[in-house]
Formats: structure tokens, C-alpha cells, sequence
């Protein structure tokens, strides 16, 4: 292969890279920030980053797997650039890809499970197979094996780099706070939440209660979830989950659609929530 076309193919991936690490973080922060309106890209109830990106299988040990593609990105990257110069690290581009590969199928493989699609995270899909595309092309044109030794320095830096986020995300947290004194005050002023586990808020809303949801009276909308309620949603008029309904009696006196902070619950329940020093409440 030309060498000028070599180094085209080189750019092409330092390019992707950039825009694979870039979508990578919009999902990190997508993930750990608080949902309000949840993802640009949530389109429906099955073309949804929030389904995808605050499910079961957005994360591993406890860190969020966008963060991972982050990373992975950023070595891609740099193999790409450093490679330009020393073309046996060309070898190392291509197990890396194929190590990036495997968190699609994985992936994917989660959306069917969901039966939802996330854009964004289809955007990183089809960026790490087109670089693994152009990898391929690069790694057949190599003859001579590469020894494992080339590889050391750039093995450790990952292994390290990749510690980080484990550590951060595993160590040193504080203790969660525990809400089941305002869930249950909630709940036994009549408060319903109507949700689908297809709602990408709905899943923030109880990573923001904790075990305390459990307290949270839940009615389940889509007919595909667990002890769907689906024509009480329709008589109820429910449009958007969750929506919360203040009615005592199974009388509506007001309702609110979205997710709901600390401060919205106590509002619109009329309880109130204080935290002790000891972390409960």
C-alpha cells in the first residue's frame, strides 16, 4: 500500500476517534447527570439514549460503559497518531479494535434485550466498526509479526487509566441516603407514579431514590412490563412517564409529569424530608 494513502487512512481514524470520544462523553454525562428531559435523542419509548444509557447494562462494576468507550477512544487515537511514525504498532491498532468490537456486540445485544435503539451509542457502533474496517485494511499489508514487548508501555498505561474510573466509581463513596421515610409519606398521601420501563427518567428517578422506591407506588403503563395497568394509563389520560398523580380516594386533585428532585417530591406530596447527621432521615 502507498505510503500517502497510509497515512490518509491514519488521519481518517484520529478523526473518528475524536468524534467517537466526543459522543462517548456526551453519553458519560448523560448517564451521571440528573434527568430533567431526558437525552436529545429520546424519540420514543423504543429510540431512546436514556433507556439504553441508564439501564442494567450501562454500566460494569459500577462505572458507567460510555466512560470505557471514552477511553477507549483516546487510545485509539493515539495508537493511530504514534503508528504514522512506527507502523508496527499497527498490530496493536487491530487487537484493539477487536477488543472494541466486543463491547458492541454487547451493546447490542443489550438493545435487543431493551427492544430500544440509543442513536447516540449506534453513532459509536458504526464508528468502531468503520475503524475496524480500516485497520484491517492497514493490519493485511503487515507481513512480519509483532513481538508482545512493543506493547508493554501501552498495556500499562491502560491498565492504569482504566483503574481510575474502577477506583473512583468503587471507593470512598458516602453512605446513600435513605429516603423511605418520604416515600412512604408519599405514597400514603396518595401519590401514584405511572411509569414504563421503557422510561429512560423513570429509571433516574429511581436511581435517585434508591431502595427507598420500593415504598413508591408504581403503576406500570406499557403492556410489555411487569403487571401492566395499561388501560388505568389510558383512563387516566397518561402521556408521558412518569407522571405523578395526587389522588387520595382515587380522587385527582393535581399531577406532574417528569422527574421529580428531593424538593419537587416534598412539594407537590406535602411531606417534608430532613437528613440526620448520621445519614438517615
Amino acid at each position: 500500500m502507498q505510503r500517502k494513502k497510509e497515512l490518509i487512512i491514519f488521519k481518517i481514524i484520529i478523526v473518528l476517534s475524536l468524534l467517537g470520544f466526543l459522543t462517548s462523553l456526551y453519553l458519560v454525562q448523560s448517564h451521571i447527570s440528573p434527568a430533567t428531559e431526558g437525552s436529545i435523542c429520546d424519540i420514543s419509548s423504543t429510540v431512546s439514549c436514556s433507556l439504553v444509557n441508564t439501564s442494567e447494562y450501562s454500566e460494569l462494576f459500577n462505572v458507567p460503559v460510555a466512560l470505557f468507550g471514552a477511553i477507549w477512544f483516546v487510545f485509539l487515537g493515539l495508537l493511530a497518531w504514534r503508528s504514522m511514525k512506527n507502523k508496527k504498532l499497527v498490530a496493536g491498532m487491530f487487537w484493539w479494535n477487536v477488543f472494541g468490537i466486543g463491547f458492541v456486540v454487547y451493546l447490542i445485544v443489550a438493545e435487543f434485550i431493551l427492544k430500544a435503539i440509543c442513536p447516540f451509542c449506534t453513532v459509536v457502533h458504526v464508528i468502531t466498526l468503520v475503524t475496524f474496517g480500516l485497520i484491517f485494511v492497514l493490519h493485511r499489508g503487515q507481513k512480519k509479526l509483532v513481538s508482545l514487548k512493543t506493547f508493554k508501555t501501552w498495556i500499562a498505561w491502560v491498565i492504569i487509566i482504566n483503574l481510575i474510573p474502577l477506583i473512583a466509581f468503587n471507593v470512598g463513596g458516602g453512605e446513600d441516603v435513605d429516603y423511605s421515610s418520604l416515600t412512604k409519606c408519599v405514597t400514603d398521601k396518595g401519590v401514584n407514579m405511572y411509569g414504563s420501563f421503557k422510561c429512560g427518567i423513570c429509571a433516574k428517578q429511581k436511581e435517585l431514590l434508591g431502595n427507598s422506591f420500593e415504598h413508591i407506588n408504581e403503576i406500570e403503563c406499557h403492556p410489555q412490563g411487569k403487571n401492566p395497568q395499561t388501560q388505568l394509563c389510558l383512563d387516566k389520560e397518561i402521556f408521558g412517564t412518569p407522571t405523578w398523580i395526587l389522588e387520595p380516594n382515587g380522587v385527582e386533585q393535581k399531577r406532574q409529569e417528569g422527574f421529580m428532585s428531593i424538593k419537587d417530591l416534598e412539594e407537590f406530596s406535602g411531606c417534608t424530608f430532613e437528613v440526620k447527621e448520621n445519614g438517615s432521615s
